[in-house]
């Protein structure tokens, strides 16, 4: 087995295809590479099949499944199991609370089902399929407005700040044990506003630690939960 091996959200698929994207495209090169020379190997969900559409990407004559092999043909697709839409029914079922405030100033947010089907995946791939070494590769911190309301929900980089009142729960602690990181490849540079932003965060930012984030919980300052 590869040493390396990698959980692709939908947005990392859409962010190869944006035709003006520069940051982290050559990084998504490098791991493509990776894969195809199986020195990675990089896992998808079969929920990414229903979140991407291809007339957004103007790839309107091909099928999701054809999109994403455009990329490469040396994905591994992950079926969305009973025992992994169970798991992704749990995870939605927890009270998400940002820990980095006050308990009755802290604001609450939904996980939404596509997250919630990826981090059961990724809990399955370590516990089914023996994938201990893998990372969880995303955009998403937050900053979009994804429920039918406009509001934000639960982002996959910063997971651990929103666990208030679940950190305790066996699941929750399966899916706060897997690394979830932006798809920097180590022999690409960083782009400029991520170098920038590695720079100048708190150390108790700069590493998932759910502790670290809830020791800073009274520290004051306004949040919204965004990275």
């Amino acid at each position: 087995m590869p040493a390396d091996a990698f959980l692709w959200d939908t947005c990392v698929i859409y962010r190869w295809f944006q035709p003006n994207a520069t940051d982290y495209v050559e990084h998504i090169k490098k791991h493509l590479e990776d894969c195809t020379a199986r020195r990675s190997e990089i896992y998808i969900s079969t929920i990414t099949l229903a979140e991407v559409r291809p007339s957004i990407i103007g790839k309107r004559d091909l099928s999701p499944r054809q999109v994403i092999e455009m990329m490469s043909g040396s994905f591994i697709f992950i079926d969305t199991s009973p025992d992994i839409m169970s798991l992704a029914g749990h995870l939605r079922d927890q009270t998400y609370q940002d820990t980095r405030m006050p308990q009755n100033r802290a604001s609450t947010r939904p996980l939404s089902l596509g997250d919630s089907i990826h981090l059961a995946t990724a809990v399955a791939l370590r516990e089914e399929f023996g994938v201990q070494n893998l990372t969880f590769h995303t955009f998403d911190q937050g900053k979009r407005k994804d429920t039918e309301d406009g509001g934000k929900t639960v982002p996959m980089i910063g997971f651990h700040n929103w666990c208030r009142d679940c950190r305790d729960d066996e699941e929750v602690q399966k899916v706060l044990s897997v690394p979830k990181k932006l798809p920097a490849h180590p022999l690409c540079p960083l782009p400029a506003v991520a170098q920038a932003s590695v720079e100048t965060a708190p150390k108790a930012k700069r590493k998932e630690d759910p502790d670290a984030a809830i020791r800073t919980e009274n520290r004051g300052g306004d949040h919204d939960g965004e990275e």
